[in-house]
């Protein structure tokens, strides 16, 4: 029997209404799906061709509303439809009519568009491509066109013309640098960077402020990851998650003089900042008659440089008032630091070479008034038989003084910097992209071998012709984190002017310091 209802038929054949009715459903669905995947296809950017697509997305979506809210009505004409009649046709357009005027109907169908658009977010692959645009990275180095990072970043630059790369370049100052960036991340901030060029001691603040986006793991492989040296990514790490790639490491390194009688790398603190120290210099003097005292010591109150002489004095005699990987120590209250008897110990021993005029320079350029810079030109000037200080000091050495190169005796404390994501960019496959290639390997090697920073990477060291490669690698694997704590910068600033009381008081620490530590320590 023919479907199509012969002429003066007066009921649609059920094969016919059948198939009109599921012509009906499969229309409605694909209008359905195009809807839903257009939306999941979106790009959320403000340029042009992305507003035409999320235009025809919203249209879509909308029209999908209104074909599911007309669908059961359409449905029961249709199987009740008799052939011939006007009213067969126009009656769909009635309903959809009295559709949009009634309300509930109306907020039925922005229910039914709202289902179909969370659809499309939920099933929205996740985009392989970069947003285009340029990216600003907030740096603390100051503008140098033959620094490393700057030919990076040329580098870069030639090869992704769609993403240029320019540097803001913050204050020199540690403090006046993360005071810059924090009023650029904060929630009302200018909100300039991409990315931040983050001091280690500042990644607990922009985590938990909500300053920086943790990176998209999946494009991190395994292996990737595992090149990197474990404290430099440990130093990334927060809650189980990733918030940047490591761009540089930095670690303490002891100097010592070669060609003095009596001056050997140290074997234990005592020997550059105690005793042993003491008596060696007393015995070179004779000989060399610029030496003056035995150790380039930065201990300046103003400088972040006494809160690392002091952590490190501390793990030399086996405090542990910060642990290994960060953690501060607190009474079992949580009322206040827990400065045990070698942490003590460590602190009344700093006090004693902070006054003791063969240890340390104690007049007007002493000491307490060293930063690194003048302390590497007091040991380049051969007035010292020793100093501690960061890899790069290597550099303004050479070819001034006769020097070795070892590891601290002990634990020396982690520096360096990480490249982190802004959470307010608007490019973060993009600030990604640009973070894992100022990180790879090929960059690392271009960073430690033209740039001197100490790399991140296990694979620089093995393929380094730096002569101090071995020691670098050797120092890094038994550095320590200082606290890992949102409040740094205030800690460290409370800290050091604590000490710093102490070096003048005996190594006592004065009263109601340990709270004061442990209610910045806790401050969330």
């Amino acid at each position: 029997m023919n479907s199509v209802p012969a002429q003066g038929d007066s009921q649609w054949s059920v094969r016919f209404r059948v198939s009109v009715i599921a012509t009906l459903v499969i229309m409605v669905s694909a209008i359905t799906v195009a809807a839903a995947l257009l939306v999941a296809s979106a790009e959320w950017r403000w340029d042009a061709g992305s507003i035409l697509h999320l235009l025809t997305a919203g249209l879509m979506a909308t029209l999908s509303g209104l074909c599911i809210e007309l669908l059961p009505g359409a449905v029961k004409s249709v199987w009740r439809m008799t052939g011939g009649r006007s009213d067969d046709i126009v009656g769909p357009l009635r309903r959809l009519s009295r559709t949009l005027k009634s309300p509930a109907r109306s907020v039925l169908v922005v229910i039914v568009v709202a289902g179909i658009v969370a659809l499309g977010v939920t099933v929205r692959p996740a985009s392989s491509g970069l947003e285009p645009g340029k990216l600003v990275i907030m740096t603390a180095f100051p503008p140098d066109p033959g620094d490393a990072r700057s030919m990076l970043r040329d580098q870069w630059n030639r090869l992704n013309p769609a993403n240029p790369v320019e540097f803001d370049y913050a204050a020199v100052k540690a403090d006046d640098q993360h005071d810059r960036m924090v009023q650029d991340a904060k929630s009302n901030g200018e909100h300039k960077a991409d990315l931040y060029v983050l001091d280690i001691v500042w990644m607990a603040e922009f985590t938990r402020r909500g300053y920086i986006q943790p990176m998209d793991e999946s494009r991190l492989s395994e292996k990737d990851l595992g090149d990197f040296v474990p404290k430099a990514l440990e130093s990334c790490q927060l809650d189980q998650k990733l918030w940047a790639l490591p761009l540089n490491s930095d670690v303490g390194l002891m100097f010592s003089r070669t060609g003095v009688t009596g001056v050997s790398p140290p074997n234990t603190w005592d020997d550059y900042f105690g005793t042993s120290a003491k008596t060696a210099i007393n015995a070179a003097r004779p000989g060399h008659a610029d030496l003056q005292v035995a150790n380039a010591a930065q201990l300046g109150v103003d400088d972040e440089m006494l809160t690392i002489s002091a952590l490190e004095a501390i793990w030399a005699a086996g405090g542990l008032v910060v642990g290994p990987n960060g953690q501060p120590a607190l009474s079992p209250d949580r009322s206040k630091l827990v400065f045990g008897p070698a942490d003590l110990a460590g602190i009344k021993k700093l006090a004693e070479a902070s006054r003791d005029s063969d240890l340390v320079l104690t007049g007007e350029d002493g000491a307490k008034k060293t930063p690194a810079e003048l302390a590497a030109q007091t040991f380049a000037d051969g007035r010292t038989a020793y100093m501690r200080n960061w890899a790069v000091a290597r550099d303004t050495l050479e070819g001034k003084v006769g020097f070795a190169v070892t590891p601290l005796p002990t634990a020396s404390v982690l520096g360096g910097q990480n490249l982190a994501i802004s959470a307010t960019t608007d490019k973060p496959r993009a600030a990604q992209a640009v973070a894992q290639f100022f990180a790879n390997p090929s960059s690392q090697q271009i960073l430690s071998e033209v740039g001197g920073y100490v790399p991140t990477r296990q694979s620089s060291f093995s393929y380094s012709r730096r002569p101090d490669a071995e020691q670098l690698h050797a120092a890094l694997n038994q550095a320590r984190l200082r606290p890992v704590i949102t409040y740094y910068t205030e800690f460290s600033r409370v800290f050091r002017e604590g000490i710093n009381r102490a070096l003048n008081d005996n190594g006592k620490l004065e009263p109601g310091f340990a709270e004061k530590l442990a209610e910045i320590v806790q401050r969330r």
